[in-house]
């Protein structure tokens, strides 16, 4: 068995802690968009609102496992070092409730894009990117299941290859590809009205943002993981990453106008079509579907 004392405590449960105690700021931010979003729109869809208390829900899971696993290792271990030889179960399920927050996301806006494609487009548009996403997924969760067979710390390096690096990389291009096709969706249905186009623009921007915070996170895990996997940075970013999509889903939803028409919609009810030739007739519905209608479910 490996000496605990072959590891630089402070390049691995110091970074633990540290990505622990950024990780619990950002939930905070999660908890607050969610209440914000209860109180904002009491009146949308019950799946929505499941929606969000299965996001809220996971992120607190997360919170807990991760929780449990810095004690685990900081407390306990200060005792009996021979614990901080091995991953413990809870490190490795706060790493799985992060895959299943992201899967959920990505297929969130996936399900965005299928609506808004044209009949003709739909079915290639979003197979491309379901089978990125579906992907990322079956890789994260194989990550999973080999951090749980190797167990030892000093054996990651094992599994940078086989199914982390591949978990990484289609973790990137799933949210490259559901940004370039939001942004070009977005970008075909500009109208003649300039304020409907300002909201557009401001989707698109949201869009890439999005797009490039996850992916930034994502390639820096995937290299920290690849070129230092003796240390717990990757672990620490992991930590963070799940936080931001759960946030990003939420900080969509918020993002509708507070002014908008408050309607009783139903699931089945809520249109998540642009529809820029109504616009003509009437140009401020247009702009409240913009702004709204088109992340209902």
């Amino acid at each position: 068995m490996a000496s605990p004392h072959t590891f630089d405590i402070s390049d691995t449960f110091g970074a633990l802690l540290i990505g622990a105690l950024v990780t619990t700021t950002i939930y905070g931010i999660t908890t607050l968009q969610a209440y914000l979003y209860y109180i904002s729109f009491p009146k949308d869809g019950n799946a929505t609102k499941l929606l969000v208390a299965s996001i809220w829900g996971l992120d607190t899971l997360h919170v807990i496992f991760m929780c449990h696993a810095v004690h685990y290792y900081l407390i306990v271990g200060f005792v009996d070092h021979s614990v901080l030889v091995d991953g413990t179960w809870t490190l490795f399920m706060s790493l799985t409730v992060n895959i299943l927050l992201a899967f959920i996301v990505q297929l969130f806006f996936t399900h965005r894009i299928f609506l808004l494609c044209s009949p003709q487009k739909r079915w290639w548009v979003t197979g491309m990117i379901g089978v990125c996403v579906v992907a990322h997924f079956s890789f994260g969760m194989n990550t999973v299941v080999n951090l749980f067979k190797k167990k030892a710390f000093v054996r990651l390096k094992e599994i940078s290859f086989s199914s982390a690096v591949p978990f990484g990389v289609f973790a990137i291009l799933s949210d490259i590809l559901i940004a370039v096709a939001l942004c070009v969706l977005l970008d075909s249905n500009r109208s003649s009205f300039e304020d409907t186009n300002s909201i557009i623009n401001k989707l698109i921007i949201f869009a890439i943002n999005r797009c490039i915070l996850t992916s930034a996170v994502a390639i820096v895990e995937t290299i920290v993981f690849s070129v230092l996997p003796n240390s717990f940075y990757s672990f620490a970013i992991d930590f963070v990453i799940g936080k931001l999509y759960a946030n990003s889903l939420l900080a969509v939803l918020n993002s509708r106008s507070r002014g908008e028409p408050r309607h009783d919609y139903g699931s089945t009810e809520m249109s998540t079509r642009f529809n820029i030739s109504s616009a003509v007739a009437n140009h401020q519905t247009s702009l409240f579907q913009v702004c709204s209608e088109w992340w209902r479910l």
